[in-house]
């Protein structure tokens, strides 16, 4: 029952980071200028956040099991559009079908944990997507490299369009959304029918105080991280340090390391030692907005070199108590419409990650001195800085947002009205 969703959250990573690997592949094939290579970057963030409560309005009423497999279908189909398009456009349609099925993944994933997982697992439940997920961004790097070495970047992306289809058809074979449609006993709260129910739901989470610490706590999380780890820690340690991109992207790699680490433990501390959810909330995020600091200190000298790798490490560590945000915030909220609940988690965090990922681009241009270097422009490191104070704000606002969090121990404590 795992197994096949779990695959599919693989590829919806995989696919979110793979293709980096391909961008000289893309230049040569179709002579995209830079700000067209960041417009295919920047369709994930913007399709994520304006799918969440669809997503999640999907997962609630065709139910995790053909959610899911939809997204994988949207996503197979996607890659291979990508693989075999003759223009630039056509590949950005590959880029968007991708995106469309990826961002229904993680809904109907943790949807599905709702009604198969006992209360005291949810957190763990999320680490695991988390640890699954930080595999994938993993395998969609280095790995992928090899794959597209071998066959080429057209042949790899429908290769892996191919395999992520037949994963989906295992998900439609295999998964069942409730215990009792396999023959197992399980009391789980019944989902209200009817998209004018759903409507109401959505309103309800957003009109729902409680539902807004944990989500901004998680925005300013995941956005400064994905700023860092995904789009400028590399060409930082590449333009400040002098490091090759192979050296740098070694030590980025440290945060995926502590994200697999972090998501499971952290979900198990949440869930099984501490039985709370605010106080990792706030122990976590507060250590993740300390470890900002030594990179954002104005007029202050570098980071040595060799404190990167723990420093990514331990942003990876810390950032992972997200996972605890996609399991109290349905704890707030109508047991009824989990999948509601989850997506709304989702819409300021990937809103975050697309505004933060293009102001921060324009703050470099903003300190750019005129350097550029075979046809690359080069950063002085105050304009980075400028980055890294700003992250470190945003973090320390994080930080603050969770010691509003309401504290669950692990079980719903929604008051509103119920069905009967």
């Amino acid at each position: 029952m795992l197994l096949a969703p779990v695959g599919i959250y693989f590829f919806s990573y995989f696919h979110r980071i793979a293709p980096a690997v391909v961008v000289a592949d893309l230049m040569a094939a179709f002579s995209p200028t830079a700000a067209m290579l960041g417009l295919l970057s920047a369709v994930y963030p913007w399709i994520f956040a304006a799918m969440a409560l669809p997503a999640g309005t999907l997962a609630d009423t065709a139910g995790p099991r053909w959610t899911l497999t939809a997204g994988a279908t949207f996503m197979a189909l996607g890659a291979i559009v990508f693989g075999v398009a003759p223009t630039f456009c056509v590949a950005v349609v590959g880029r968007v079908l991708v995106g469309l099925g990826a961002s229904v993944i993680l809904i109907a994933w943790l949807r599905l944990g709702a009604a198969w997982a006992r209360p005291e697992e949810t957190a763990r439940l999320a680490g695991l997507t988390q640890t699954v997920g930080a595999i994938g961004g993993l395998v969609g790097t280095a790995p992928l490299a090899l794959l597209v070495a071998r066959l080429g970047w057209r042949a790899s992306f429908v290769a892996i369009g191919a395999v992520t289809g037949l994963v989906g058809a295992a998900c439609a074979l295999i998964v069942r959304d409730r215990p009792r449609e396999s023959g197992l006993t399980r009391a789980v709260p019944a989902a209200a029918g009817g998209f004018g129910d759903v409507v109401r739901a959505a309103g309800a989470v957003v009109a729902n105080w409680a539902s807004w610490p944990p989500v901004l706590t998680s925005a300013g999380i995941y956005a400064t991280f994905l700023t860092f780890v995904g789009l400028w820690g590399v060409p930082y340690l590449v333009q400040v340090y002098g490091l090759s991109r192979v050296a740098a992207a070694g030590y980025t790699a440290w945060a995926a390391a502590g994200i697999l680490i972090g998501a499971i433990s952290i979900g198990w501390l949440s869930d099984r030692l501490l039985v709370r959810r605010r106080l990792p909330l706030i122990a976590f995020a507060a250590l993740y907005a300390a470890l900002w600091y030594p990179l954002a200190i104005p007029d202050g000298p570098r980071v040595p070199l060799p404190w990167f790798a723990p420093l990514c490490f331990l942003l990876g560590l810390t950032s992972s108590v997200v996972a605890v945000v996609f399991a109290v915030v349905p704890e707030v909220n109508d047991p009824r419409r989990p999948g509601v609940a989850i997506g709304f988690c989702n819409i300021p965090s990937f809103t975050g990650i697309a505004v933060l990922q293009w102001l921060s681009g324009a703050m470099l241009d903003a300190g750019f001195a005129g350097e550029v270097v075979d046809g690359v422009r080069v950063y002085p490191f105050a304009a980075y800085r400028s980055i890294f104070i700003l992250c470190a704000a945003l973090a320390t606002g994080a930080a603050i947002a969770a010691l509003g969090v309401r504290e669950t121990r692990c079980r719903n404590v929604w008051v509103g009205p119920r069905a009967e």
